[in-house]
């Protein structure tokens, strides 16, 4: 009863002959699998062979459907009321493009249709030969009170694609009604998988990994294969511990699995990493300036470096060493070290000295008519040959004249060793304090806020009246809040809560 199953819409029986709402069959000229209405009044009969088609085996009525399911010449094999046979294509049937679809009962009182015995076979192997209803029953409901139930024949079954696995549902049609029942399309079983390797299977690090080259073949259960084996498509097997294109591989043994679901059988090779090599090594962009002081130091940032490997791959390297020596004075070579190799340059370094000394902003460094000298805010900075400076937090030495109770500026020298510089100190009357005016202007704006906001995240100085008027919130420190508030008041959204 096995035969193969071509587009897997089995009828086993369509008595369709009075329905109304039939297609109008498309007769077609060539030969096909498909659908196939009966026209002729005597029916077509079918047989068991279609090469002397003399056993006959029964008749398929005027009006039914039939779908052929493979076609040998001018004969198509299809089944009517359960049984199997071939009819001639030539004669009594037409060509349709589709089962029709009913939509409307034909029996009185039936309300329903239903599988009271589920076929012997419900669960198959992919691409297996033919579906099969043995042991198949169907009833229809009727609607009493017992919804009583009437086993009928001559129905028909629409079986899905049995060449793909997974869970399908078969449908069963009687008289204007339908009903469903599952079946299982399962993988064929494999025994065993064999690989091929790739074409390449050492590496050097960085470089991609590739398959190309790399087959795996299944044998199967079912002698499918001829016990040859057959080749799988990429979709049917997954690959795991290491990935096509996978460039970051460390140096040693990878282990790449090769996985076949259906049953889950595995096989697996190496492939080695090798450490790279650096095979060149250069200097794109030195230092603008060559020439260091005594103790000055070249940063990584200011040279590029390009490393080519022997994985054919070059990359900017910025983890790289340089020698040098920044201590004594001359002209000297350095080395700037990566793996194994490095390049060369010719550096200068110059004596390190002090040329001076520096006073910095003085703006607040001064007190109030009445009050005490006051140098706190002053800052005192050594100042070298290169340009750079070095704060002084004691070791200098202040000479002045100043009177505390006079208004005026007044001159200072700053002496430290042989190096003096002069600023002057600023002793004045105590400004009128509005809130907010942080500049003193008599307005309160966008730029007093950046003022107590640069001085709470001590980046500005300000002087004691200054803080004051920063210090909206009386809370005796400027913070971001107070900063906010001016910000707030100077824009018109807000006020201060004194005002």
């Amino acid at each position: 009863m096995k035969k193969r199953l071509g587009s897997f819409i089995l009828a086993v029986c369509l008595l369709l002959s009075s329905f109304p709402f039939l297609l109008t069959a498309n007769a077609k000229d060539s030969y096909e699998p498909g659908s196939y209405l009966v026209t002729a009044d005597g029916g077509t009969r079918l047989y068991a062979t279609f090469e002397t088609s003399i056993d006959f085996k029964t008749t398929a009525v005027k009006g039914a459907y039939l779908n052929v399911i493979k076609v040998a010449g001018h004969y198509g094999y299809t089944v009517f009321d359960s049984v199997y046979g071939w009819i001639d294509l030539r004669n009594d049937v037409a060509y349709v493009d589709s089962m029709p679809t009913i939509t409307g009962g034909r029996i009185e009182g039936a309300k329903g249709l239903t599988v009271t015995r589920l076929p012997d076979k419900t669960v198959y192997i992919e691409g297996e030969e033919s579906a099969e209803i043995d042991g198949l029953t169907v009833a229809l409901i009727f609607d009493d009170e017992q919804e009583s139930q009437m086993e009928v024949t001559g129905y028909t079954v629409a079986f899905p694609n049995l060449d793909t696995y997974g869970e399908k549902t078969v449908t069963v049609y009687y008289g204007g009604f339908s009903t469903q029942f599952p079946i299982t399309v399962a993988k064929v079983p494999v025994t065993g998988i064999v690989l091929t390797l790739p074409n390449k299977t050492a590496y050097v690090e960085g470089e991609p990994v590739s398959f190309d080259g790399m087959t795996v073949t299944a044998y199967f259960s079912d002698g499918r294969d001829d016990g040859k084996g057959i080749v799988l498509d990429r979709s049917q097997y997954v690959i795991s511990g290491v990935q096509e294109g996978d460039t970051t591989l460390t140096p040693g043994t990878h282990t790449v699995i090769v996985t076949y679901l259906y049953p889950e059988i595995r096989a697996s090779f190496s492939v080695y990493v090798s450490e790279k090599n650096v095979v060149d090594l250069k200097l794109n962009k030195l230092p603008a300036n060559l020439t260091l002081y005594q103790g000055q130091t070249f940063r990584n940032e200011d040279f590029e470096l390009i490393a080519t490997y022997d994985n054919g791959l070059t990359e900017t390297i910025t983890d790289f060493n340089i020698e040098y020596n920044n201590q004594q004075v001359g002209t000297f070579t350095a080395r700037i070290y990566y793996m194994d190799r490095y390049v060369a340059f010719d550096y200068t370094v110059l004596p390190l000295e002090e040329v001076g000394i520096a006073v910095g902003d003085v703006t607040y460094v001064g007190n109030y008519v009445g009050g005490a000298v006051d140098f706190s805010n002053l800052k005192v900075y050594l100042v070298y040959n290169s340009g750079e400076k070095k704060l002084l937090t004691d070791g200098y030495q202040l000479e002045h004249s100043i009177n505390p109770a006079v208004e005026g500026q007044y001159p200072v020298k700053v002496i430290y060793g042989d190096f003096s510089a002069v600023f002057m100190y600023t002793v004045s009357r105590r400004k009128e304090i509005i809130a907010g005016d942080v500049n003193f202007n008599g307005k309160v704006e966008a730029v007093d806020a950046r003022l107590a906001l640069r001085f709470s995240a001590q980046l500005e100085d300000l002087s004691e009246d200054a803080q004051i008027a920063a210090d909206v919130d009386f809370n005796d420190k400027v913070t971001a809040s107070d900063a906010r508030k001016i910000l707030r008041v100077a824009a018109g959204i807000d006020r201060f809560g004194y005002e």
